[in-house]
């Protein structure tokens, strides 16, 4: 056997280190948290009143020192890959699909990709506690009052039974010791709890979610043909083949369209939210700003928002019991582990109270630096025309910070302005060259991107290629793959899923 000698250099961060790039990562309401969970585990520590702002936290940023565009080179994606996802003309309101992905986006910094933080929005009401409230009243035997509430409580944040019932089964006799069959199952889901309200709670797939609403709408010939639309021809409805079903239900493109709009105001997620809950307006309502960037006088004024987060100190209690301790000398063996735990707690303490203070520190900084660097765009109101190309890196460099920390200062936080609540990501973006040889935000060319698809004739969409045709026009010479990017970023979907009646 042969034996090598290899040399490897390998880094670890140190528990300090982890716990501060933890912290920066929180916003106010998960550092809150992890503060509530610090202090129940570690009773040396304290909290007293709410963090007190310096003078110089509040000072307006220093704009001596003007940011220059780097040469950032223009991303385009290696490959002309496309988001697929035939149920995606449903939901028009979905955030799923992240334009910030690490593969796409220089502006993610790669040890973030799976980091996970908390939502910073609530559902107030749960309605599998409604769906179980609707059952408590209905005249059901026990055995199927049992299943039901069983399955209400198997049913995804949609509202959907995405489980195969042969799972829901196994699980009753192996979790609850209680047994029962695929079809005793089946006919409780069918006969109770797709009778729930709202319409369409319980179903298994998109298809049957929109025919259980549809079902007791049969009372005229729209709403029978949107029925029969979604029964025998779901697949080119989503796929937009209209000649096929002009000829598979033998109607006209006034009956086709009245049906299509019936459908289009169905509910797809009847667990979830007031679809309408979901739109730039309401989502903002709810949103806690991180910070506050405000002109006055022509200058930035920025704020990090940390003034309700309260301040952690070491209890003076403890301390006195270490001083006791230790002026008696601690003699004996349960004095000595006393002292060594309460000198560990109070060292432990000093730690967390210390990563504390570098994340305000950390965060003042780099979002003084990103007023700088984007002085115009908050100057100007949030004109995109005014928004200078900026990557991850640039700002590393000019604050002295890692990329991955300014990527972790810039996910999911959020800056209350004089004209909105913008995201600390929209602040950046990759440099585009156009034909006149000046250099502008992708941001730029996006915005103009989704204007020419606001404005198209949705009865024959503008293609990819159209579209890189008409930027090119414009002059913004972007390459039809681009395009196709942009539009998956913006959730625009393609021609033909923008084609209508």
């Amino acid at each position: 056997m042969n034996q090598t000698l290899v040399q490897k250099q390998t880094q670890h961060l140190a528990p300090q280190q982890v716990m501060i790039a933890k912290m920066i990562q929180a916003t106010n309401a998960e550092l809150m948290q992890l503060i509530t969970a610090e202090t129940e585990k570690n009773l040396a520590l304290e909290v007293g009143d709410c963090f007190v702002r310096s003078d110089d936290d509040n000072a307006p940023a220093d704009y001596d020192d003007q940011v220059t565009d780097a040469d950032v080179p223009d991303r385009d994606p290696d490959t002309d890959d496309r988001i697929r996802d035939d149920e995606k003309d449903f939901f028009p309101n979905d955030d799923d699909y992240d334009d910030y992905d690490i593969d796409r986006n220089p502006n993610i910094s790669a040890d973030d990709k799976d980091t996970h933080t908390l939502s910073n929005f609530r559902s107030d009401v749960s309605f599998r506690e409604d769906l179980h409230t609707q059952l408590s009243v209905m005249e059901l035997s026990d055995e199927d009052r049992y299943l039901a509430n069983y399955i209400v409580d198997s049913l995804d944040e949609n509202g959907y039974l995405s489980r195969p019932l042969s799972g829901v089964c196994d699980d009753l006799a192996f979790t609850q010791m209680h047994d029962t069959t695929e079809d005793e199952l089946e006919r409780v889901l069918v006969d109770v709890v797709q009778m729930l309200e709202p319409a369409g709670i319980g179903a298994r797939n998109l298809r049957e979610c929109l025919l259980l609403q549809l079902l007791d709408e049969r009372s005229s010939d729209a709403t029978m043909l949107a029925y029969d639309i979604v029964d025998r021809s779901f697949d080119d409805l989503l796929q937009h083949r209209y000649e096929r079903l002009y000829q598979k239900h033998q109607a006209t493109s006034a009956q086709l369209s009245a049906a299509k709009r019936i459908i289009s105001r169905l509910n797809p997620k009847p667990g979830g939210q007031d679809p309408d809950a979901n739109t730039a307006e309401t989502r903002a309502e709810h949103i806690k700003a991180d910070f506050s960037i405000h002109a006055e006088d022509g200058q930035l004024v920025v704020t990090v928002n940390d003034d309700r987060v309260p301040v952690v100190r070491i209890s003076e209690d403890y301390q006195l019991m270490q001083e006791r301790i230790q002026n008696e000398g601690a003699k004996s063996e349960d004095a000595r582990n006393g002292l060594a735990m309460i000198r560990e707690s109070i060292n432990s303490g000093n730690t967390f109270i210390e990563a504390l203070r570098q994340r305000h520190e950390t965060l003042l900084r780099v979002i003084r630096e990103l007023a700088v660097m984007q002085r115009d765009y908050f100057l100007s109101g949030g004109s995109v025309s005014d928004l200078k190309p900026m990557v991850l890196q640039e700002v590393a460099d000019r604050t002295g910070y890692d990329v991955s920390t300014i990527s972790r200062v810039s996910n999911s936080k959020y800056i209350d302005t004089d004209f909105g609540i913008i995201a600390v990501k929209d602040l950046f973006s990759t440099k585009i060259q156009t034909q006149d040889g000046n250099s502008i935000s992708n941001r730029e060319v996006q915005e103009r991107l989704a204007s020419m698809v606001d404005s198209e004739d949705k009865r024959s969409p503008l293609s990819d290629d159209a579209l890189s045709k008409l930027l090119a026009e414009q002059g913004y010479p972007i390459a039809r793959r681009t395009v196709a990017s942009y539009r998956e970023q913006l959730g625009i979907p393609s021609a033909r899923m923008r084609r209508n009646l």
